[in-house]
């Protein structure tokens, strides 16, 4: 089986993860479903060879289980120095510029307590990371980020028209 199969194979684990995740209403089962597609995603990017996005989601995979402990703010902080760190460390294309991005924008939504603020910086993310994978060439994960980014409206709209209701 060659490389390029098995990222796909990978993304697609990536995807059935990240689509689960956002129809939770609780941050917390959010985030953990997202710290596994993550560990999925990072060894997708790993097996396409681009190696300073896998270490970016691999670091993305551990902040998404700590952001679902505490949103402690020196964490968020560890976090976008780690992001950042692990960017210089790898930095091989400027195309790896747009997952630094997307993982600033998701460590500063991870560390809030709202629903809606990770919903909305995972949005950004999403649309970042779509824009990433078209230029690597990875189409499951683009579907994928097409997929995550409809699944996170659709749950976002849910949710708000539930509370909508409640009241």
């Amino acid at each position: 089986m060659s490389d390029f199969l098995i990222s796909q194979l990978l993304a697609l684990a990536t995807l059935v993860c990240g689509m689960a995740a956002f129809q939770f209403r609780q941050r917390v089962l959010i985030l953990r479903l997202w710290c596994v597609a993550a560990l999925f995603g990072a060894a997708h990017f790993w097996f396409l060879g681009a190696v300073e996005a896998s270490m970016l989601v691999g670091v993305t995979a551990l902040r998404f289980f700590v952001s679902s402990l505490t949103i402690d703010r020196r964490m968020l902080y560890l976090f976008l120095a780690l992001a950042v760190g692990s960017f210089a460390w790898t930095y091989q294309s400027p195309v790896s510029v747009l997952a630094l991005a997307a993982t600033l924008v998701g460590t500063y939504g991870s560390f809030h307590g709202s629903n809606n603020a990770v919903r909305y910086s995972m949005i950004a993310a999403e649309v970042l990371w779509l824009v990433h994978n078209i230029i690597v060439w990875s189409p499951v994960a683009i579907f994928m980020e097409v997929l995550f980014f409809s699944s996170n409206v659709i749950g976002l709209i849910r949710h708000r028209k539930a509370s909508e209701t409640a009241l």
